[in-house]
């Protein structure tokens, strides 16, 4: 519903808006309906579908938006329906491939890791974006042959005499001044990895759980019968067959 909502306040069109939902349905029902064939033979965590659902949904519709938003403006040019379908697959197609093969890759890499359960979700979800990636190339294409010039905006945001908005001023001022750009951005992300210096990584237990659970409520009350660090003993295992005591 905020997907929606946002889509329609954007593209000022419930058509063009509904459209990058439809398609972030179909991506994402092939995903899951794959997700569920393979659960009958191996057995996955319950979070697989529920990231692989997450993604699907957010890159569905970030992709099916790079397409729709370039027909539409290929229309508002005054193009026939056909060619300015080809020319938004062509120009944002290519945007698309390459985002969804950077996410797919990052996922993908969760197996590298070597937790059986990481890697199950990084692929599960992996696939999911591949799937919205063909769903962008494929039938997103046809359904916009379909709709034609109802998706055409009233006014083209980026024709002739027409005052630029807030973002295209900016991206403007970016490209013109590239490497200044690229120094702040990295100095910035430096600044706000400082933090990672001090990091102190651990297994989270039911400690950090709200107070109101009652995984939290047991927690406590194991601690206050039995002593601190009763939740979370520590095994320690001795090799005594050399000494002289075993």
């Amino acid at each position: 519903l905020v997907a929606a909502f946002v889509l329609a306040l954007t593209l000022g069109s419930l058509v063009a808006a509904g459209l990058p939902l439809l398609m972030a349905v179909a991506g994402i029902g092939v995903g899951l309906a794959a997700i569920e064939i393979v659960s009958n033979f191996s057995t996955l965590s319950s979070f697989t579908p529920i990231l692989a659902l997450m993604l699907g949904l957010a890159v569905a519709i970030d992709y099916s938006l790079f397409i729709v938003s370039r027909y539409r403006h290929e229309l508002a040019t005054g193009r026939e329906p056909r060619d300015a379908a080809g020319r938004a697959v062509a120009m944002a197609g290519s945007a698309v491939v390459f985002a969804g093969s950077t996410v797919v890759v990052a996922l993908a890499a969760l197996a590298v890791v070597g937790i059986p359960v990481l890697a199950q979700i990084g692929l599960a979800a992996a696939f999911t974006v591949v799937v919205s990636v063909l769903v962008a190339l494929t039938l997103l294409p046809a359904m916009l042959g379909f709709l034609g010039r109802r998706l055409r905006p009233s006014a083209d945001p980026e024709g002739d005499g027409v005052r630029p908005g807030l973002l295209v001023r900016w991206a403007s001022l970016i490209t013109r001044r590239p490497i200044p750009v690229i120094v702040l951005a990295a100095l910035g992300l430096l600044v706000v990895a400082t933090p990672a210096l001090n990091m102190r990584l651990g297994l989270p237990d039911d400690s950090s759980a709200s107070p109101a659970t009652t995984q939290r409520k047991a927690y406590d009350l194991l601690s206050e019968g039995f002593g601190a660090g009763f939740n979370g003993p520590l095994l320690v295992v001795v090799d005594g067959s050399a000494s002289a005591d075993p």
